[in-house]
């Protein structure tokens, strides 16, 4: 059952299971596993990659920084980050 009092960490942590099991994947297959819309998605990522979750390797596949480590990180809304340079946001 979602969380519905925090969505977006629960869909952070969807995209970190996700990344666990096919890694690495692009923000539409991410989107299709998640039945997300991809700019959802896309900004999720995003944020993980900001935390040091994830990274964006060549052809803007997605995977986890390091498979190893535990996850800890809580994650905002990418539209509430005051240090975004991009006007998406």
């Amino acid at each position: 059952m979602p969380d519905r009092d925090h969505p977006d960490q629960t869909q952070a942590d969807a995209i970190l299971e996700a990344l666990e099991e096919i890694s690495p994947a692009t923000i539409a297959e991410l989107a299709t596993i998640l039945e997300a819309h991809p700019v959802t998605v896309e900004r999720r990522c995003r944020a993980l990659q900001r935390a040091g979750e994830i990274r964006q390797c060549t052809g803007g596949v997605y995977t986890l920084a390091d498979p190893d480590a535990p996850r800890v990180t809580a994650i905002t809304d990418a539209s509430t980050d005051q240090h975004s340079t991009n006007p998406a946001d």
